[in-house]
């Protein structure tokens, strides 16, 4: 894998993973504050306890899927092969 893949791999990881991890966790903590309606969740509003499993549901998925471009992206980046020759190998032949 060259670093442009490399690149282009952690840039669709990060739009197709890292946004919409990113809007989980903000309605997670939305819901923990209380600012969010419970009928969005789907939850009884008499019932505090549902109302936090909930938005601690959406804190821990919208955490994961923050972490798939964290990662992919270290992944891939790191075993990228440069297209400039490093010092221990050999130049490719002059013309």
């Amino acid at each position: 894998m060259n670093r442009t893949t490399a690149i282009v791999v952690t840039a669709a990881t990060a739009l197709l993973c890292g946004c919409p991890g990113l809007a989980l966790a903000t309605l997670g903590v939305m819901a923990a504050m209380g600012s969010q309606m419970p009928e969005v969740m789907a939850q009884d509003p008499n019932n505090p306890q549902d109302v936090l499993l909930g938005s601690g549901m959406f804190l821990c998925i919208g955490g994961l899927l923050i972490l798939i471009p964290v990662i992919a992206g270290i992944l891939s980046l790191r075993y990228a092969k440069s297209s400039k020759p490093g010092i221990n190998e050999p130049l490719p032949p002059g013309s």
